[in-house]
């Protein structure tokens, strides 16, 4: 049963999904006010704006927070949240309507995509603790710090979202994701980093490494299966100096979740993650789909740093 004193406000990017939000939301109009809520809903009028218009709800006396969208629009959202200081108690639960290019936090969580079911199950959700993640890095010359509540990539992983922002016809569903994966697999040459997680050290050149806070990503990938978000860890794969026929011959492994299984793979877990770069090429950083800026690079899990509004586990 629905709680009418719930204050629900959702927050849409009219943008994601190549505007499929926009319809998402058309439909959503129509069965809100079916629910006994007090609510509203606003647009962000452009990349970033979700961001001022989460930091803007923190303000208010908001119970739950919804976005229309996808990954992208998450993460802008988480950002504005975390940005406002607030314990995780004080801030407002965060969902999603699923309407995105990428819904991989979603799938975490369980959150169903269609529009009718997702109002017809929203009553019996509960609110659970959800860490989140702080990354430094260099962004055109500068220190940039970014929040994200899903999955960190460097080497290939933010290679590979550097050419999809250049490249936006690359920008899908998972099977032009994977598309885009084996095609410019072919150009990457890995690069010579050191990785330092806790007093473990790896050097060399790296095919990827992966932080992560939930287990999927690329459109259901699982490049970090043993994260889980309210460990208070960070889950890391570090894959070293891969062969090309390697990686191809496991790629399936990418969405069963054994990548640990392939040599010269690792994973463990750690709360701080340091990134230098020992290459002649720029060593990028994206998280939760967003290409950040390069290296050197610190990431910190964030315990409990927010809460969301999803189904039981």
């Amino acid at each position: 049963m629905s709680d009418p004193l719930l204050r629900v406000l959702f927050l849409v990017n009219p943008r994601a999904g190549n505007g499929q939000a926009l319809d998402t939301w058309r439909m959503a109009g129509h069965l809100v006010g079916t629910l006994p809520w007090t609510w509203s809903h606003r647009m962000s009028q452009g990349p970033g704006d979700l961001t001022r218009l989460a930091l803007e709800a923190t303000r208010e006396s908001w119970d739950r927070l919804v976005v229309v969208g996808g990954d992208g629009s998450v993460h802008e959202v988480v950002n504005g949240l975390l940005q406002s200081g607030l314990p995780a108690e004080d801030l407002p639960a965060l969902s999603l309507l699923p309407a995105g290019s990428g819904n991989d936090w979603a799938r975490t969580w369980k959150i169903p995509g269609g529009v009718h079911r997702w109002f017809r199950e929203v009553a019996d959700w509960t609110v659970h603790r959800h860490d989140g993640g702080r990354i430094t890095c260099i962004r055109d010359g500068v220190d940039h710090s970014r929040y994200f509540m899903n999955v960190a990539g460097l080497a290939y992983d933010a290679w590979l979202v550097k050419k999809i922002e250049e490249h936006p016809a690359s920008k899908g569903h998972a099977l032009i994701y994977l598309w885009s994966i084996l095609r410019w697999l072919l150009t990457y040459r890995p690069q010579q980093a050191r990785v330092q997680a806790g007093d473990r050290v790896w050097s060399g050149r790296f095919y990827t490494i992966n932080a992560g806070i939930c287990r999927y990503n690329g459109g259901g990938m699982r490049v970090v299966p043993h994260a889980d978000p309210a460990a208070g860890q960070l889950a890391l794969t570090v894959a070293g100096n891969l062969p090309l026929w390697r990686i191809l011959l496991n790629i399936w492994r990418f969405y069963n979740g054994s990548i640990g299984q392939v040599r010269d793979v690792e994973t463990t877990f750690t709360r701080e993650i340091l990134v230098e770069n020992r290459d002649d090429q720029p060593l990028y950083i994206e998280a939760d789909g967003e290409w950040l800026g390069e290296c050197p690079c610190r990431i910190t899990i964030l315990p409990g740093a927010f809460r969301v509004w999803a189904p039981s586990k």
